[in-house]
């Protein structure tokens, strides 16, 4: 093979991985999703509309917790761009965690964004939110909280 189609094909690669992580947003029905084989998945009402639409998700599996976010696009013009975002979690049963802020590429439709993993003792509640931080963008942040069952 000849360094072109070596390149052409790393490049192709590099691509496809980029884009397994941003699956499109789903569109919730209601505020609390059916338990799927990693856990239960509870999704708040959406954060104010701007450029970005935010929701913010948490999947609850065992003790296992998973703080995301989705985001959907407002514009139908919309072009694919990296937009930063910021994910918080808390809960009682564990000291502050930091924010795990982020950027991520946004395709138009949007994309699911983030992981924020946590252990959290059962009989507990989560907390999390999930915010557009990009300088200059208006703010959209969305909120929503989990409890943890034993």
């Amino acid at each position: 093979m000849n360094r072109l189609t070596t390149a052409a094909l790393a490049g192709a690669a590099g691509l496809a991985a980029l884009t397994v992580g941003l699956a499109p947003t789903a569109t919730a029905t209601g505020p609390v999703g059916p338990a799927g084989p990693t856990g239960t998945v509870t999704c708040g009402t959406p954060g104010a509309p701007g450029f970005l639409r935010t929701r913010a998700c948490i999947e609850v599996s065992g003790t296992n917790v998973r703080l995301y976010g989705q985001v959907a696009t407002t514009d139908p013009a919309w072009v694919a761009q990296n937009v930063g975002f910021t994910i918080t979690g808390s809960t009682p049963a564990l000291p502050p965690q930091p924010p795990l802020n982020l950027t991520a590429l946004v395709p138009p439709g949007g994309a699911t964004v983030g992981d924020l993993l946590l252990t959290v003792p059962c009989g507990n509640t989560v907390t999390s939110s999930f915010s557009v931080n990009n300088g200059g963008w208006p703010p959209s942040t969305a909120t929503v909280s989990a409890f943890v069952p034993c």
